[in-house]
């Protein structure tokens, strides 16, 4: 058995309370008759009454109340299996580790600002499944689609420049990636390519990408084409500021800055945001653009409005176990116990005189 609202049960704690305060005043009854009548007619005072009955009415009335206790807290014993069509999106977030990300014009650095974001953005994605791609100069399915919000989170501590086996900055290769995670995810569904019949398959698909736009590798066209084919809505987040920032080489063990990275030359690399490269990315993919630098959430609110209009697609069926409502039983033999207590009385059968 479980409880609705199990916390009202402490209110069960005045059954006792009250037994003993009705128990305490059937032993002083005696001595309140003695002082109002002659101790020669108390037995003549209580002539009729029944001291079993009492003793079974005041107990039929405190067997209601603990029912009317447990009633309100909701009782559920029994459950049943109910199958729940669940409709929602695909959001994979596509975040760029490469050392540049490593740049603290941003606090703490651009990639741990992105990942702090995302998490906290998860909330407003309960209903869709997210996931994860990570890439520097390769790119790799960090997290799988999923409805596990923790998963996801344990996956973005993770992320490090450390985490992609190469360096550089390969954009075309994270859209690659999560393009092929998501066509995959489609045909494990039996319904690859059916949006061009007006179907399901590429409806309520996103990819997030947060990047400093530093593109290395260049490459983008034709995954962008193939993106804008399939109806993949794209938002591309920069991060970094436009004058540069130099990038710190960080300690594996201690975590601390040691040193900037530097060019043949002996300089400090600078680091800027491309919001040029990115815009044009956007264009490409018939996406859209987010200056997240200066924003609160990296621009995410922007893709929560974005997402919200999208058409969502038929996810995986929810199981969810649906426990029984008993609370009209309790409610019911409390109400038969108050009425039995009334009708059944104090007085002794065949007798007579006052109670």
């Amino acid at each position: 058995m479980r409880f609705a609202s199990p916390l009202l049960l402490l209110a069960l704690t005045l059954v006792p309370l009250l037994a003993l305060l009705w128990w305490r005043d059937q032993q002083a009854r005696p001595r309140r008759l003695a002082a109002l009548v002659d101790a020669g007619l108390v037995p003549v005072a209580v002539l009729g009454v029944s001291l079993t009955k009492r003793a079974w009415r005041r107990g039929l009335a405190l067997l209601a109340f603990a029912l009317v206790v447990v009633a309100a807290a909701g009782p559920q014993w029994g459950s049943s299996t109910v199958l729940l069509p669940h409709k929602g999106l695909d959001v994979l977030f596509v975040l760029d580790v490469s050392r540049s990300m490593r740049a603290r014009d941003v606090l703490p650095d651009r990639l741990e600002r992105a990942k702090a974001e995302v998490a906290a953005f998860l909330p407003r994605l309960a209903d869709h499944r997210v996931g994860v791609v990570a890439f520097a100069g390769t790119a790799f399915v960090q997290c799988p689609l999923t409805t596990d919000a923790e998963a996801v989170r344990l996956f973005l501590r993770g992320l490090a420049p450390e985490s992609v086996p190469q360096g550089g900055t390969a954009l075309a290769a994270g859209l690659q990636v999560a393009l092929n995670a998501l066509r995959a995810e489609a045909d494990s569904h039996g319904s690859a390519g059916a949006s061009k019949s007006g179907g399901d398959a590429s409806a309520g698909r996103v990819l997030v990408v947060v990047t400093d736009g530093e593109d290395h590798d260049g490459g983008i066209d034709e995954v962008a084409a193939a993106l804008k084919e399939e109806d993949v809505d794209v938002v591309l987040i920069g991060v970094g500021s436009a004058l540069g920032e130099p990038i710190p080489v960080i300690d594996a063990k201690s975590g601390a800055a040691n040193g900037y990275v530097k060019d043949k030359k002996g300089q400090a690399v600078m680091s800027r945001m491309n919001p040029e490269m990115l815009g044009k990315v956007a264009g490409a993919v018939g996406g859209a653009f987010v200056d997240g630098t200066n924003a609160a959430d990296l621009g995410l609110r922007e893709v929560e409005a974005r997402i919200a209009g999208l058409e969502k697609r038929d996810l995986e069926t929810r199981v969810r176990t649906k426990h029984t409502d008993r609370t009209v039983l309790a409610a019911g033999a409390a109400v038969a116990l108050f009425l039995l207590a009334l009708v059944l009385g104090e007085r002794r059968v065949g007798a007579g005189g006052a109670p």
